[in-house]
């Protein structure tokens, strides 16, 4: 691979030229890489993994019982809407099938439902009530028997009416939360989902960046990196290496993701929650910044190990750091938003990617200290880049022991 190195006049290369050195890097390690037999077979096994978590409960977790859901009934539709719902429960082994109760009125059914009494009640012409840990398949299925009665009372009847456009088109049903004054699910998604974005997270940076951790060693001790720095700045190859290898490693978690979203959808039929679209930007965004800190990390470190066998072990104090970011974001920020010490970690480059997330489902942080945070985050990225391609420079060419990050920065030669 060769590179114009054109200098403006004060010596540096013109930004353009930067930019489509990075760029060839990055299509390099997507080619390499991507087309590698160790990326399929991880992706592969990701695939496996992901199918055995959803096949396995299908397998093992249903002993061919049959579910039994209570259901309250309320006057006389309410009755007539639970018969059906009664008879069209498959009501066979590893199903369910529904019971029904008749409390005494609107507020006795809301009261069960609250206790956990019954599962859900039909109350008057269309609603339906519902608890927080109300099935969805019982949901579904009410939602369908109150539909199904009253179409069959408007072909009884005779009954045309507006009201008929609306059942056809499903909209006929109401379902009501028992209590309306405690609904917190909401909130509850969203933490859920910012636990998943720290779950996620760790994965990403422990497996990419183990991956740029050995890519690096792996060119520095074949020599391939002589030759990429000889029309190269270390920083451009360093950075077009993250980006590549960053790609990559989102499209594997990203494609996997979807496969899984799909699979929970269409196979256990399950109906996943509505997320806030801008606390899924933030996420998404320090997910993207959370990376790039550490695969930098990972990379110097790959640059001062001398071969493969001892990348791991020089990687060692930067998997601490990550553990820690970790279990500082999901164990004590979780539980304590708003002390100063989260405030603090917010503001910290090392720790943000993983406090910020869970801060931002509290409503715990502030817009000044978001925009504090990444304009940090930024500043700290692009020096850390710096730094750790003049470490990369001064390590890359050692062959034979271990340097030290500092003799490795000392010796680099721009």
């Amino acid at each position: 691979m060769t590179v114009d190195r054109s200098m403006t006049t004060t010596g540096r290369l013109e930004p353009s030229r930067a930019v489509s050195a990075v760029g060839l890097v990055m299509w390099r390690e997507l080619l390499e890489r991507g087309l590698s037999k160790s990326y399929a077979l991880s992706w592969l096994f990701l695939a496996v993994l992901v199918g055995a978590g959803i096949a396995i409960p299908g397998f093992f977790g249903d002993d061919g019982s049959i579910r039994t859901y209570q259901v309250a009934t309320v006057g006389t539709e309410g009755a007539g809407q639970g018969e059906l719902a009664k008879s069209m429960a498959p009501d066979e082994p590893g199903s369910y099938r529904i019971d029904l109760t008749t409390p005494s009125d609107h507020a006795g059914a809301a009261a069960a439902v609250l206790d956990g009494t019954v599962d859900a009640a039909l109350v008057g012409r269309n609603q339906v009530l519902v608890g927080k840990d109300t099935p969805s398949e019982l949901e579904s299925a009410l939602r369908q028997a109150v539909l199904s009665y009253q179409v069959q009372r408007m072909v009884a009847t005779g009954e045309v009416s507006e009201r008929a456009v609306a059942v056809m088109s499903g909209d006929g049903v109401t379902i009501v939360t028992a209590d309306p004054g405690i609904d917190d699910s909401a909130e509850e998604r969203q933490f859920l989902i910012a636990q998943v974005v720290l779950v996620l997270l760790f994965m990403a940076v422990m497996t990419t960046g183990s991956w740029v951790l050995l890519g690096v060693t792996e060119e520095k001790t074949n020599r391939v990196s002589e030759v990429l720095l000889s029309s190269l700045r270390p920083w451009q190859l360093l950075a077009g290496k993250i980006i590549g290898v960053g790609l990559l490693g989102l499209l594997q978690f990203g494609s996997i993701a979807a496969g899984l979203i799909v699979a929970v959808r269409l196979v256990l039929d399950v109906t996943l929650p509505e997320v806030d679209a801008g606390f899924l930007a933030i996420a998404l965004m320090w997910f993207v910044l959370g990376y790039l800190v550490y695969a930098t990390g990972y990379a110097a470190v790959g640059a001062i190990a001398h071969r493969p066998e001892d990348a791991q072990n020089a990687a060692f104090p930067m998997m601490l750091v990550t553990v820690a970011g970790y279990l500082i974001g999901i164990i004590y920020v979780s539980g304590n938003p708003d002390t100063v010490w989260s405030t603090v970690l917010t503001l910290v480059p090392l720790t943000a990617p993983f406090v910020l997330p869970v801060r931002a489902v509290s409503d715990s942080v502030a817009l000044w200290e978001q925009l504090a945070a990444l304009v940090i985050m930024i500043g700290f990225i692009i020096l850390l880049i710096r730094m750790a391609g003049r470490v990369y420079a001064g390590g890359v060419f050692n062959y034979r022991t271990r340097i030290k990050a500092r003799q490795a920065y000392r010796s680099a030669e721009f």
